[in-house]
């Protein structure tokens, strides 16, 4: 993963959420773009997740980008696929 495809997923228009897959297994899902940010030197990977908790990543340890297969506005809240709300 580089920076660059980092900061391609961020600002993706339309947005997509998509998850930072680490290279321990644990996966994070950035689902908007106003709440993730890259440090200047790259290295760095700040985000807060649905329940206001911040993490900072090692941007050398994340393994892998896996971006949402469908397009969604930025901020609104995925159907569930079971049907119920």
């Amino acid at each position: 993963m580089t920076f660059d495809q980092l900061s391609r997923e961020i600002r993706r228009q339309p947005f997509r959420p998509f998850q930072l897959v680490m290279v321990d297994g644990r996966a994070f899902t950035i689902d908007h773009p106003e709440f993730a940010s890259i440090d200047r030197s790259g290295r760095e990977v700040t985000f807060h997740a649905q329940d206001n908790t911040r993490h900072e990543l090692d941007a050398n340890l994340i393994m892998s980008i896996v971006a949402s297969d469908t397009e969604q506005p930025a901020g609104s809240i995925a159907p569930n696929p079971n049907g119920g709300e």
